[in-house]
């Protein structure tokens, strides 16, 4: 009975590693079902202090000024929400899906606070990331701000990639 069951154990074995070596990874950098199906987004007016509210407004500048097809705009009537404030968790800011909306993006002041050597650049490169997500793209592992190991310090703009990756979306 032990040879019956060590010969089926080694089969399924085998039938697990083949499974893993032979499948591909699907890596999707952009996800159109998640994110926002127009290219122009509307958040609130930005009411937080300056020391917040001047890279939050150039988080926007900075998807404004790509050679894109994506805008982020200011409308005091909008239901999207971008909220800075200190969460227990460990991330450094979230966004929830835009699809249908409206939208929610998240920034961690405690995280954000705690591992910043340049606060200003460090908010900046997170609500970028973070509207990158608004507007379809994923995490990658390539020079982008969608990277989620880039460093936030220094990378505060969409990347040449970010920029090539949203107009495949919206074409």
């Amino acid at each position: 009975m032990k040879k019956l069951e060590r010969f089926f154990f080694e089969i399924a074995v085998m039938s697990i590693m083949s499974l893993v070596l032979t499948s591909a990874p699907i890596l999707a950098e952009t996800d159109p079902s998640w994110g926002s199906q127009t290219p122009h987004i509307n958040v609130p007016t930005n009411t937080y202090n300056d020391t917040w509210k001047t890279p939050m407004n150039a988080a926007a500048v900075a998807w404004n000024g790509t050679d894109t097809k994506v805008t982020v705009g200011v409308l005091s009537t909008s239901k999207n929400s971008v909220l800075a404030a200190s969460y227990t968790d460990t991330w450094y800011g979230t966004a929830s899906s835009a699809n249908p909306g409206p939208f929610t993006i998240k920034l961690n002041a405690r995280t954000i606070s705690n591992d910043a050597t340049n606060f200003a650049n460090f908010v900046q490169s997170t609500l970028v990331h973070e509207y990158g997500h608004i507007f379809c793209l994923d995490h990658t592992t390539k020079t982008s701000i969608m990277n989620s190991s880039r460093d936030r310090n220094t990378m505060i703009t969409p990347q040449a990639f970010d920029v090539s990756e949203v107009n495949s979306v919206y074409k």
